[in-house]
């Protein structure tokens, strides 16, 4: 990128918002301004220049992305903050807590916690989790970086993650759409929005009541298995096949896995 366009964007990563310290925003941007004016020094007008500004910027992202500024705290910031460390703090537990940073080839990923529910709310619809750990949400991002005498420039993929423990003992990660903020909405998007319908959860399938449609899915996912009137498996506690009107079993949906490979059953 040019310098201007990197002068420009260190105004995005310390945006404004509820909360903010205006003196404090103020002097970290202005810090980082200097940061970069003694970059230019060195490389403006050499070759790879623009290859020197994009890395720097990622690691400028990587530094301060979803960090709030220190100064004025609020009670909104402070939760959201919680939140974060709490999300973080599963996703330690699940094996998908990263902080690798670098400039050389390679890839280098790294964990953002981006929301959290406590085992108390957790335990109810619509979240339906028997873990007792809670629930968090969390964005796993990748970052290639090619060799210097490469052509390529860093790029990047990300993957959101509904993070918990279930009821083995074991944490797991599922992926769930990028376009997830919230637990609820991962929760809700796992079981495509019927998830205040769910009377028993059995990991990644569910028995729901007041829907139609067919009783039970063409394929059950690995692990699961009907012996008469259940559906058993080695680490969840049986759950009743479809028998009351409306009740059928549905199966949650997964994403894509591009930053890290995701937890199963």
């Amino acid at each position: 990128m040019k310098k201007s366009d990197l002068v420009k964007n260190v105004e995005k990563i310390f945006p404004w918002g509820f909360g903010t310290d205006y003196n404090a925003r103020r002097k970290k941007v202005a810090n980082v301004v200097s940061t970069i004016e003694k970059l230019e020094a060195r490389i403006s007008g050499k070759r790879g220049a623009e290859d020197t500004r994009d890395r720097f910027y990622d690691g400028l992202l990587r530094l301060y992305a979803r960090q709030p500024i220190k100064g004025h705290t609020d009670h909104d910031t402070r939760l959201r903050a919680w939140k974060a460390r709490s999300a973080k703090d599963l996703a330690a537990m699940a094996g998908a807590s990263f902080d690798e940073h670098g400039y050389r080839s390679g890839d280098y990923r790294h964990t953002y916690g981006l929301d959290f529910v406590g085992r108390h709310e957790s335990a109810a619809a619509p979240y339906h989790d028997s873990g007792g750990a809670g629930l968090g949400l969390i964005e796993v991002s990748r970052t290639r970086t090619y060799a210097k005498s490469s052509k390529w420039r860093p790029s990047s993929v990300s993957s959101r993650f509904l993070v918990g423990k279930n009821e083995a003992g074991t944490y797991f990660t599922h992926p769930v759409s990028p376009n997830c903020t919230t637990v609820e909405q991962a929760v809700q998007w796992i079981w495509n929005g019927k998830a205040n319908n769910i009377i028993q959860r059995q990991g990644d399938i569910a028995l729901i009541g007041g829907n139609g449609g067919p009783k039970m899915p063409q394929y059950l996912p690995g692990g699961h298995k009907v012996q008469g009137d259940k559906i058993v498996h080695d680490t969840h506690p049986a759950i009743p096949t479809p028998v009351n009107p409306g009740e059928r079993i549905i199966v949650g949906r997964r994403a894509a896995e591009r930053a890290i490979t995701a937890t199963r059953d």
